[in-house]
């Protein structure tokens, strides 16, 4: 099949899309922990609370470039379907390291 034809060629934009709200609701926990602890934007430093919390953010922030370059790698070369269940199966592991994270690790 042509290059462009169908779904299929789009799955790994539809993981990398879908990595967005993850993205965002990580963002919007840093902000409300700010708003929680009364720490102030550039500070990083506070409760141990907001530290897991900005730390699982910051974390999972860095690791966007390369889930992107590996994920599309990956589409390119392997099977796309493939590439965009486990880019799926990442967005949810990612998620629960947040949370698990953010818990104290007396919680975990």
């Amino acid at each position: 099949a042509p290059l462009g034809d169908g779904l299929g060629d789009h799955l790994p934009l539809i993981a990398v899309l879908l990595q967005q709200p993850d993205k965002s609701y990580f963002f919007l926990q840093v902000i409300h922990a700010r708003r929680t602890f009364g720490i102030s934007p550039p500070s990083i430093s506070g409760p141990p609370e907001f530290e897991r919390i900005f730390r699982a953010q910051v974390n999972s922030s860095e690791y966007f470039p390369i889930f992107v370059a590996l994920l599309w790698q990956a589409g390119l070369f392997f099977h796309q379907g493939l590439a965009a269940a486990l880019g799926l199966l990442y967005l949810y592991s990612r998620y629960c390291y947040f949370m698990g994270y953010r818990a104290s690790s007396s919680d975990r």
